[in-house]
């Protein structure tokens, strides 16, 4: 790459990294309001919520702020030309950096295998994105050791090597995940609206293409779809992409924990109603269901208290 493209790259990276913070740390404080001013009891299933809301940040944060200090050191006191610093990766700020950001994929991809697992209900299918799963964990490993030999630089083959299985594993972790989750949801949707008469309006909050979007972090597939090719033909671009890839990393989970914390997303009572409660009988006539005030809740709110109207 060029000296001057090489530094241009390196400098989008450092604003891309800055603006998608910001919105990370909106989302994250938004979400930890969420979580501990709320009126609900302790549950585990809250204390899980705010336990990777709280690794993310924290992981997030100290990544930022050693991509800061890096970006100082490069465009102010590196002796060197900026586009030659920007590829060198064993320096110890390099280091943090790199291991906060491959920690914080880690984490993110863990959770959403987390959703995976809620979702299907603990089903055998949700363990195939653990095997990705422990395959970027273990490529990962590898990149970070390379990335640590002295001289290590980007576009050297055995950080390639390592560093595009680690994307690719992790991204698969995200797409299959994302295939079990929409398929869940909207075979979910099918049952409940043939079985108990739902219709499109009451279900739209779990199974619309928002929410299903949202619900499996695609946000981030996409981006390191994206970035893989970038990486792996080490095209200057891979710079900007790297940090918005470390952002949505953060961003997409968090956006799901916020959405647990509004009672926005899909529970494991959801996702589990058992078909054969809900008789037809109990929904013949719709008229009946607006009146009775839990079933309006179930509507307007969670639709894990859909198994109230077994009791109507």
């Amino acid at each position: 790459m060029s000296s001057d493209t090489g530094a241009r790259m390196s400098y989008a990276a450092a604003l891309v990294s800055s603006v998608t913070y910001g919105i990370y740390a909106l989302l994250a404080f938004n979400t930890f309001e969420r979580l501990i001013y709320t009126r609900e009891r302790w549950t585990l299933s809250r204390k899980v919520l705010l336990a990777y809301t709280t690794l993310l940040f924290v992981s997030e944060t100290i990544y930022f702020i050693a991509g800061c200090k890096w970006s100082a050191i490069e465009f102010v006191d590196a002796p060197v030309d900026p586009a030659v610093f920007a590829g060198q990766l064993s320096s110890k700020i390099a280091l943090l950096k790199d291991t906060m950001y491959t920690v914080t994929i880690w984490i993110a991809d863990s959770f959403i295998l987390y959703r995976a697992f809620i979702i299907l209900g603990g089903r055998y299918l949700a363990f195939i994105p653990l095997v990705t799963y422990v395959g970027s964990l273990a490529t990962g490993i590898g990149l970070l050791i390379q990335t640590a030999k002295p001289g290590a630089v980007f576009g050297q083959a055995n950080v390639i090597n390592f560093g595009t299985p680690f994307w690719s594993l992790s991204v698969a972790t995200n797409v299959l995940s994302t295939i079990l989750i929409a398929g869940r949801l909207l075979y979910r949707r099918r049952l409940l609206r043939d079985t108990t008469g739902y219709g499109a309006t009451q279900l739209r909050m779990y199974t619309s293409t928002v929410a299903i979007f949202a619900e499996s972090a695609a946000l981030y597939a996409i981006c390191a779809i994206v970035y893989i090719p970038m990486f792996a033909k080490n095209i200057p671009l891979q710079y900007p992409f790297s940090s918005l890839l470390g952002s949505m990393s953060s961003i997409a989970p968090t956006l799901i924990i916020l959405r647990m914390a509004k009672g926005k997303a899909v529970t494991r009572e959801w996702s589990n109603v058992p078909m054969n409660d809900l008789t037809p009988s109990v929904h013949t006539d719709a008229r009946s269901y607006d009146q009775c005030e839990d079933v309006k809740r179930a509507s307007d709110g969670d639709l894990s208290e859909i198994q109230v109207m077994t009791r109507v």
